[in-house]
């Protein structure tokens, strides 16, 4: 962290001369993206269109110290040659590392959701088949069961439960009885 009042001044200044020259870079960068794309899709009108405006944000930038002018110089050769190969029919597709990176991540993307979609596919047959090997016990037995019908459950009365007391019971009292004569026979 700065301690003078002119660092601390340099610092804020760079920070937006910085910002300054990356809105700058990036114009350019879009302007030759766009100039590209034509190229891939083999539309030389649009291409066309585009070349003067790529050509004007490099340029742009070259003046403003954002980028050498040599390879200013170098980019507006590039994009042009480009252009003149389009229309004398050579087919040269050129992509920048950020469309490239997007693309792999797009077909990446795609595989995973096909080999996601391929394990479900495989899981359902296997359900399928499970659920096969067991249906045809299952048809059998109510076969069995509809030959055998069942007789109907008898229901409870209405009546309500009673509640079933902790205390303790009582013996019953013992009767006498006199011997009977089977008994008298036994003594």
């Amino acid at each position: 962290m700065p301690n003078i009042k002119s660092a601390e001044k340099r610092v804020s200044v760079s920070a937006t001369k910085k910002l300054q020259n990356q809105m700058i870079r990036s114009q350019m960068q879009t302007a030759v993206r766009k100039f590209n794309a034509a190229i891939a899709e083999g539309d030389v009108e649009t291409a066309k269109k585009l070349l003067p405006v790529a050509s004007s944000k490099i340029d742009n930038a070259a003046t403003k110290n954002v980028i050498h002018k040599n390879a200013a110089n170098r980019k507006k050769a590039q994009i042009a040659k480009a252009l003149s190969q389009l229309e004398r029919g050579i087919v040269v597709v050129k992509v920048d590392a950020k469309t490239l990176k997007q693309a792999e991540q797009k077909a990446a993307a795609q595989r995973k959701a096909e080999e996601a979609e391929a394990i479900k596919a495989q899981r359902n047959e296997a359900k399928k088949a499970k659920e096969a090997a067991k249906a045809p016990v299952s048809k059998k037995a109510p076969a069995k069961k509809a030959a055998a019908p069942k007789a109907p459950k008898e229901t409870k009365s209405e009546e309500t439960p009673k509640k079933r007391t902790t205390a303790k019971k009582t013996p019953a009292p013992v009767v006498t009885e006199e011997p009977t004569e089977v008994e008298d026979e036994i003594k």
